[in-house]
């Protein structure tokens, strides 16, 4: 049972000075009777333990007796007894308090590095493309509380940025780069979704109250739902593309020209993302065995992905691996020094490429992707065979768990697909009969 004392400053110094160790005892106030005070050998705190009518026994810190004297801690529990008969809830009201000033003591910046620094799965494409969006949308709010961001306010700016690119809103290095921001519905849904993968974690790993950003697009139905892009070069574009792209010269400054062609050429051979493509090491390519295989921290999927090489890319591979430039680099397709690989197609590069009358191909790096696919599927390649080759998830797929990772059986289609988008003579492997 508590013992009721009648509580001085002199009281509580002996009762402290009492307390043994390993022991906590509690005593009651005699005057207050809601009033405790618990005490150990290194330390004492003041609560309140109060029973509300139709509800249960509630216990309340107060405050460290080192911080509040007897009086002070009795004018506190008058107050905490108040807001509970006022069915207010002190303890839910000091964590509303201390989760608004870790809120405001947080930018929307710092939240940003927290994020990308934790999230180690995040391939770099996707880590610069999420830094990018938040900057050129919610620029001006970098610097700023996260608890800024509110839902109404996440609403109107993804409203101005499909519709007016909202540049004076964005964080950027140089002037032109502002003049490059357009409206963009898939930019603005971009951004949000950026936005909303940081509050998520925030919310998650650092337990701080934030909202849904995107809850209030979600519930007028205001997201820019840009459809799937399926651009390809398909037919005679296509022809004429591979007859520019086989003109090319070979490497000059500043283009990388032929490592550039041989980069574009490798991903209309295999249908490979660029990101995997152009990062590609020489560790990396079985030249016996005529296999390239991508490892999981450049494949989307985060899975080891292995394809067949036909002999055109084959030839190809031996060439570039001859040439004393690429000896000296553990890259297939080096950039501008040995020790890098190629970031991305320059501008003077892709305008090079032009048709038969002299116009720039409209084109992407992911529509030969899209293209290699469609030729595929023209071909009656299987489904299964076209998710292996462009390493597409195969979660949920039940028939598919079933299936037998076998890179040989993918050495047909790659090598009629090499055929038809380079040509060429000879013998081609034939689909693989199914064993007995």
């Amino acid at each position: 049972m508590v013992k009721s004392v009648p509580f001085t400053e002199a009281r509580v110094r002996t009762l402290r000075a009492a307390a043994k160790p390993g022991e906590r005892v509690e005593f009651q106030d005699a005057e207050l009777k809601a009033l405790r005070l618990r005490v150990s050998a290194t330390s004492a705190s003041w609560y309140l333990f109060k029973r509300i009518p139709g509800g249960p026994m509630r216990r309340l810190l107060l405050g460290s007796a080192d911080d509040l004297s007897v009086e002070k801690a009795r004018k506190e529990a008058i107050k905490a007894i108040a807001k509970l008969i006022d069915g207010r809830d002190p303890s839910a009201e000091k964590r509303a308090r201390k989760a608004a000033a870790k809120r405001e003591s947080l930018t929307l910046a710092q939240g940003l590095a927290i994020y990308l620094e934790n999230r180690d799965s995040l391939r770099p494409a996707t880590r610069t493309t999420y830094e990018r969006d938040i900057r050129t949308t919610f620029g001006d709010y970098l610097d700023r509380p996260l608890a800024d961001l509110t839902p109404e306010r996440v609403r109107e700016r993804h409203r101005l940025r499909m519709t007016t690119g909202a540049r004076a809103s964005a964080r950027v290095a140089h002037a032109r780069d502002r003049k490059r921001i357009t409206a963009s519905p898939s930019r603005a849904d971009g951004a949000v979704r950026a936005l909303r993968a940081v509050m998520n974690y925030l919310r998650a790993e650092r337990d701080m109250d934030l909202p849904d950003v995107a809850r209030k697009i979600t519930a007028d139905k205001s997201w820019g739902n840009v459809a799937r892009r399926k651009r390809a070069l398909l037919g005679k574009p296509l022809t004429e593309f591979v007859v520019a792209l086989e003109a090319t010269p070979d490497d000059l400054p500043p283009d990388l020209s032929g490592t550039q062609r041989d980069l574009v050429k490798l991903i209309l051979a295999t249908g490979l993302r660029i990101s995997a493509a152009a990062g590609l090491r020489w560790g990396e390519v079985d030249l016996d065995a005529a296999i390239l295989t991508v490892p999981a921290a450049r494949m989307k999927g985060k899975r080891d992905h292995s394809l067949p090489l036909g002999p055109g890319m084959m030839a190809m591979l031996h060439q570039r691996r001859a040439d004393p430039r690429g000896a000296d680099s553990e890259f297939v397709f080096p950039g501008a020094m040995p020790d890098i690989p190629l970031g991305r197609l320059s501008a003077r590069f892709v305008a090079r490429l032009k048709d038969s009358a002299g116009k720039p191909f409209v084109w992407s790096p992911h529509d030969l992707r899209r293209t290699v696919l469609t030729m595929l599927e023209a071909m009656d390649v299987s489904a299964y065979a076209l998710k292996r080759i462009a390493a597409h998830s195969e979660r949920g797929d039940v028939t598919a768990g079933y299936l037998a990772d076998d890179v040989e059986r993918l050495r047909g289609p790659m090598e009629r697909l090499e055929r038809a988008v380079f040509g060429g003579a000879g013998g081609v492997v034939q689909f693989r009969a199914s064993r007995a």
